[in-house]
């Protein structure tokens, strides 16, 4: 199959027209410079902007005076020497841990410590995306939002998920909509939580950062996931049913200025959907040549994997160049072997309690948030001093040792989720440590 996409080039009738500034030109004679038409930007190599793409020299001229009046306001990070702590304590957490799941893998249990938390901080939401729920088919803008956790209870969770969990994934609904994000992040900081992910929509940055209670936010913060599906401008304000689709864009830029100074890993969180396969591969090749870490997440129905997509005729060829460029070497997260089983639905080992997801509210989903013949319990983590009274009262609840599966006291699923595939990583690391280190290496390399 040839896996080259068909794109239509610019004509100079649909060059940007923005081109009053000396830093336009300049970025006109760039574009030319590299082969490029007048408008490129000199980094493009695989991607070709496209009728309808965003206007890429704007936006970056745009982010890059943002970044510059930005700069002065917000916290440096701590230099690697002062931030050496931290990390050592959160990787002895994970070696600690470690050691003690390859004593229950050996032993048949399930019942495995957690590798990193996921935390829904909250359910509000200023996007209403087509193909996100909460794991259970239930739009986050419909959902309840009273009993969200407050600051205080908060940091008292992070406080009790630390002790046994070295890594937390702030989620939402969207966590940068959250006016104490940055109190947060400082806790899991002075906690000893390495890396501090968050995972947001990317529309706010711009605004939340101009706060002064914001200017630590990014210097605590190790990894910035940025979900984005699509680059037509139009296609993604009624994706997203959001009508400034560029300012997504536009923060997408603003963080890659401010990534090397800040120390921040820059990823693109891309859902591939049925008919769309070739939006998700422009994406790809624009984070490949703007540097940036690319995340391919196959669009489920329910937990598992859509089967229009497994149909889609684009589709093999989008994995065979995602694998190609894997094994060169470029960012694409997740191990070869990892990608490989997430993009094709291969059955997996799943060891949900390595990731536990904890709810705006407290609670502990258990075993599996996303069961769907039995369960899921949820027990709510402040009642609880430790993460291992709070495995130990899950357990008694239901025990996690052969929930996956398909039986009637099973969960019922089979989830196609990149996170389920981490922890059939991890699995699979219990048995060969060596591929363990590697995919926890490659992970945390920026």
């Amino acid at each position: 199959m040839n896996t080259e996409i068909q794109r239509m080039p610019l004509t100079k009738a649909q060059w940007p027209k923005d081109k009053g500034t000396d830093a336009a030109r300049m970025d006109d004679q760039a574009g030319q410079d590299e082969g490029g038409p007048p408008g490129a930007l000199p980094e493009f190599r695989r991607y070709h902007p496209r009728p309808g793409d965003p206007d890429w020299p704007r936006l970056a001229r745009e982010a890059r005076e943002l970044a510059a009046r930005l700069r002065p306001k917000l916290e440096p990070p701590r230099s690697l020497v002062a931030d050496w702590p931290r990390r050592a304590r959160s990787q002895a957490t994970a070696l600690r841990n470690y050691a003690e799941n390859l004593l229950r893998h050996r032993a048949g249990r399930h019942d495995l410590l957690p590798l990193y938390f996921i935390w829904t901080t909250h359910r509000t939401c200023n996007f209403r995306c087509e193909y996100c729920d909460d794991h259970r088919g239930r739009k986050y803008p419909d959902l309840p939002k009273e009993g969200t956790l407050g600051t205080t209870d908060g940091m008292r969770l992070l406080e009790i998920m630390r002790t046994r969990t070295p890594s937390v994934y702030f989620a939402g609904g969207e966590p940068t909509l959250r006016s104490d994000l940055p109190a947060l992040t400082r806790r899991a900081r002075d906690l000893a939580y390495y890396p501090i992910t968050i995972n947001t929509n990317g529309s706010v940055i711009h605004r939340q950062l101009e706060r002064p209670e914001w200017r630590t936010w990014l210097a605590d913060t190790d990894i910035v996931v940025v979900s984005l599906d699509r680059l037509n401008l139009e296609s993604s304000a009624a994706l997203w049913s959001h009508d400034r689709p560029e300012d997504v864009y536009r923060n997408l830029l603003l963080v890659r200025e401010l990534a090397d100074e800040q120390r921040v890993k820059l990823m693109v969180n891309t859902v591939i959907q049925p008919g769309q396969v070739k939006e998700a591969w422009t994406v790809m090749d624009l984070a490949g040549d703007l540097g940036i870490t690319f995340c391919p997440v196959p669009m489920n129905v329910g937990p598992r994997i859509h089967p229009d997509l497994l149909a889609d005729p684009d589709y093999p060829g989008f994995v065979s160049d995602l694998l190609g460029r894997r094994r060169a070497g470029e960012k694409i997260v997740g191990s070869l072997r990892m990608n490989e089983r997430l993009l094709r639905a291969a059955p997996k080992t799943c060891r949900n309690t390595l990731k536990p997801h904890i709810d705006f509210d407290g609670s502990l989903f258990w075993p599996c948030k996303s069961a769907q013949n039995l369960g899921p319990e949820r027990i709510r983590v402040l009642d609880y001093p430790s993460v291992e009274a709070l495995y130990s009262a899950a357990k008694a609840r239901i025990d996690p040792t052969g929930f996956h599966g398909q039986g009637p006291r099973q969960c019922g699923a089979e989830c196609n989720w990149a996170q389920n595939y981490t922890t059939d990583s991890y699995a699979h690391g219990l048995e060969h440590p060596a591929h363990l280190l590697g995919e926890v290496v490659a992970f945390l390399r920026r």
